[in-house]
């Protein structure tokens, strides 16, 4: 990491926490969304490849900018929030107010008593995601790749992403926060659905981590690498699926939106499954394409993922 670089990174972390310290938690989110952008050090790296993957899908210039500016503005959030989960109180998340579309089909899948798999999507706001969904009544437990080794970010940011994972345990209504890495036994996440808890897990990432679960699907007219391990085991298991999202509103508002994947029956499959998730990530970039952070992976092979 270069001077410059750290140099923008403790300013930006720094803002942050000052207006956690000093701004309400609506006005501090209206703020971040306005400023925290002008401080990430990654901001102008991106640019190029999510206008890339913006223009070539929505065919209109001037949309793709809109939703630049909305992934810039939903990029401070994220960083506040990460500067609230970097803390040990935990009584803030009491501020977020929250609509819940979909609560239902959660009810309906849990009413089998065999737990459900929570498929989400990289779209900022994935922990707080996690404990939101806390709000139907249910324990959730959280499936996150375990970065500890080997990964220059976690040495430079490993205290502080121990404390966002502590402080996200905290918040999971009685679930946990699982850390796997390839080939790790299936055992913990095998037990939180025995426990009928909201087992979520990211299927859209197309980074390298488990390469015997990753596989290409059709998406927007190109494809989408995306793992499939946890898709597998509730397919083997008959665990009804359901895949959901978070959106930032304004100020302290928030939608959850929640949709069926699958009811966990013997027809099911990860094709199937994999289907009907990423049509409701098409559903959710046609309407709110700067929520999606997925806009750079488009159309890469797997020779520039790995990259």
């Amino acid at each position: 990491m270069g001077m410059i670089t750290a140099i923008r990174f403790k300013l930006m972390f720094a803002w942050v926490a000052f207006l956690r310290r000093f701004a309400s938690y609506a006005s501090g989110n209206n703020v971040a969304s306005r400023t925290v952008h002008l401080l990430h050090p990654a901001v102008g790296r991106q640019r190029a490849a999510w206008l890339a993957g913006l223009d070539a899908q929505l065919g209109d210039r001037q949309k793709a900018r809109a939703a630049w500016r909305r992934h810039k503005a939903l990029l401070g959030v994220t960083r506040l929030q990460g500067s609230y989960y970097s803390q040990d109180d935990t009584s803030w998340i009491g501020r977020c107010r929250l609509e819940i579309d979909g609560g239902d089909h959660v009810h309906a899948a849990l009413a089998k008593g065999m737990g459900v798999l929570g498929m989400t999507y990289h779209h900022h706001f994935n922990m707080l995601f996690c404990n939101l969904v806390t709000r139907l009544g249910y324990p959730v437990t959280t499936i996150a790749m375990d970065a500890r080794e080997n990964n220059a970010k976690y040495q430079k940011f490993g205290d502080r992403v121990d404390r966002i994972y502590t402080h996200a345990e905290k918040l999971s209504n009685g679930g946990t926060v699982i850390l796997v890495r390839p080939y790790s036994t299936v055992r913990p996440i095998l037990r939180a659905f025995e426990a009928n808890h909201v087992v979520i897990t990211a299927n859209d990432f197309p980074d390298v981590f488990d390469d015997k679960n990753r596989r290409d699907f059709p998406f927007l007219g190109t494809n989408l690498s995306c793992p499939t391990g946890t898709v597998k085991l509730a397919v083997k298991k008959q665990i009804p699926m359901v895949a959901g999202y978070l959106d930032w509103l304004g100020a302290d508002r928030f939608r959850l939106v929640l949709r069926p994947v699958s009811a966990g029956t013997p027809e099911d499959t990860v094709e199937t499954a994999m289907t009907s998730y990423l049509s409701i990530l098409e559903e959710m970039v046609r309407n709110e394409p700067g929520l999606w952070e997925g806009w750079k992976w488009l159309g890469k092979d797997d020779k520039a993922i790995k990259g």
